[in-house]
């Protein structure tokens, strides 16, 4: 029983980081083709490449969230950690499309 729950929450892991890749390399390619192409005169930038890009800078970019706190349970870590993964990228892009409102 318990290792049905280790591989049921490896899954689980392994499926937030192909979500959020995804949803991260989505979110870069809309906002470069909003605000890079059009200014600079870059070519645009198709999802796949975009991924690797956000993969590329959150390498070479530690990032700390504040779901590592100790004072938090297991179940609380997960679902902060899951809502940064998934909300982030979200609100960058509904930032990026107000400051495209006033281009």
């Amino acid at each position: 029983m318990i290792a049905l729950a280790v591989f049921g929450g490896v899954i689980g892991v392994i499926t937030l980081i192909v979500v959020s890749s995804v949803l991260n390399g989505y979110v870069l390619s809309v906002l470069w083709g909003w605000f890079v192409v059009p200014t600079f005169g870059a070519p645009q930038l198709s999802i796949a490449p975009a991924i690797g890009i956000a993969l590329v800078v959150s390498y070479m970019t530690h990032q700390t969230h504040d779901c590592q706190k100790e004072d938090k349970s297991p179940g609380e870590k997960i679902a902060v950690g899951t809502a940064i993964l998934v909300l982030k990228p979200l609100v960058a892009l509904f930032f990026g499309w107000i400051v495209l409102l006033f281009m």
